[in-house]
């Protein structure tokens, strides 16, 4: 049966549970013409998302059983893998019958969960690549805001309407201040406010935290795979592992770049295996120049071509743009990653406002 709603056919009312990664449930009845988000908020379980129209894939959500299809009418970012894996954006999808849906996440992530939008000064702006800027900005001392490894923020810049989404490349131990890793693009927002007028104290709008990409608890071995400022949300996952107490699970990250002279953080990974014996790193980039470099000539996924699997536990983050994801997810299960111990964050559009140029 296909995964988008026939509009000639939409059942009435159903029931859908919704399962939480902890176990948690609750039940919610959604109308005929009703998609489950909406329905959702509506009687209150204020589920994780952001742009409701089906383009930023963070209400994503497994089909368990029953029949649940996507809108015809909506454009999404569903990709085509996860759509034939029961996968689900709540945002833009009917309940054709009583169903339940897992979330890739904690009820307690959303249960009392605040977003705020707090005023930031700038604290520090670095270049570790012309084409990539660390951006910090300074969260006043009572704020009290805090947040998971790999969420994100919308930030509003100096004299823009736009609101524009990055995740933190910081973890919340190290509030008042976060850190944030910004793609330089001709005409972004952003960027051209980093290029040009940003000063030190100057004050930037954020709301959040949001998303739902965040550690899941297993000791099992982890793989990250990142492509550009998508290191970004992993970077903060890592660090976040290296202050857990506890002994640290076997660790693979694959990180890559467009070109070898747009690469970066090198050193900072570097000094995180020095900190983390049970990180191994693999770096590579699309065009390399130069073959002291130590860069593999391929991307993420492609340097992954000699990985194999030997635990079925396995977890895996990706964070990066679509096609990225796309092909890191098929690759990953060919290594024998189960689908479900696969979590990704999109970087796409900023028409959408998620991380866009952080792609």
């Amino acid at each position: 049966m296909s995964a988008v709603e026939d509009t000639a056919a939409r059942p009435g009312a159903r029931n859908v549970t919704l399962r939480f990664e902890d176990g948690d449930e609750r039940r919610i009845r959604v109308e005929r013409d009703e998609f489950v988000l909406d329905a959702a908020l509506r009687q209150g379980v204020p589920l994780v998302h952001q742009c409701r129209s089906g383009s930023c894939s963070t209400c994503i959500a497994q089909l368990v059983f029953g029949d649940i299809v996507m809108a015809a009418e909506r454009a999404t970012s569903l990709l085509a893998t996860e759509a034939a894996e029961g996968k689900r954006l709540l945002c833009s999808a009917y309940a054709r019958a009583d169903s339940e849906v897992r979330l890739h996440y904690p009820a307690a992530l959303i249960d009392g969960a605040e977003q705020r939008m707090i005023l930031a000064a700038v604290a520090a702006l670095e270049w570790p690549s012309p084409t990539v800027a660390k951006l910090t900005l300074e969260l006043p001392e009572d704020s009290e805001f805090s947040f998971h490894s790999g969420q994100y923020v919308r930030i509003k810049v100096p004299g823009a309407a736009e609101w524009r989404s990055y995740s933190m490349a910081s973890t919340a131990r190290e509030s008042p201040r976060m850190a944030f890793l910004v793609r330089i693009l001709s005409g972004g927002v952003v960027s051209e406010y980093l290029r040009g007028s940003c000063r030190l104290g100057d004050e930037i709008m954020i709301e959040g935290p949001m998303g739902a990409f965040i550690l899941h608890s297993s000791r099992a071995p982890q793989i990250f795979i990142a492509g550009g400022t998508g290191l970004a949300p992993i970077l903060a996952m890592l660090d976040e592992i290296r202050y857990r107490p506890g002994p640290r699970p076997p660790m693979l990250l694959s990180f890559g770049c467009a070109s070898e002279k747009q690469f970066f953080y090198r050193d900072e990974l570097e000094l995180r295996q020095w900190w983390m014996p049970e990180l191994r790193v693999i770096l590579s980039a699309d065009q390399v120049d130069n073959a002291d470099s130590e860069l593999l000539r391929a991307t993420p996924v492609a340097a992954l071509e000699q990985e194999r699997i030997t635990d079925p536990q396995t977890v895996a983050y990706l964070c990066g743009p679509p096609p990225m994801i796309e092909a890191a997810r098929q690759r990953l299960i060919e290594m024998g990653v189960a689908a479900e111990h696969i979590y990704a964050e999109q970087f796409v559009a900023s028409a959408i406002e998620k991380p866009d140029e952080s792609a």
